[in-house]
């Protein structure tokens, strides 16, 4: 199964709110790998790596608004390189 890789910034009421916990645990229950991290700007930053199911899951959950906590204004994604990760983690960079 092809592997693809995304890299979104999610934007809005996003920081502060347990996002980054939500999104963590969303990710490992669909068995995705990759990592959520806070931005300086205000925005999350998520980088996952899964099949096409998966990553269509990804985008359609944060379409619906994500976290019941959070509320998104509006996020950019993009597919990127597959990273060799073997894990979901919250970084705090």
């Amino acid at each position: 199964m092809t592997r693809h890789s995304i890299t979104i910034y999610v934007y809005g009421r996003v920081q502060g709110v347990g996002f980054r916990y939500q999104a963590y645990h969303w990710a490992k229950k669909n068995k995705l790998v990759g990592y959520v991290r806070n931005m300086n700007d205000g925005s999350v930053k998520i980088v996952a790596c899964g099949n096409d199911e998966q990553i269509k899951m990804l985008t359609h959950w944060l379409e619906q608004g994500g976290p019941p906590s959070a509320k998104i204004d509006y996020f950019q994604s993009q597919f990127c390189e597959v990273e060799e990760m073997t894990d979901f983690s919250i970084r705090h960079e």
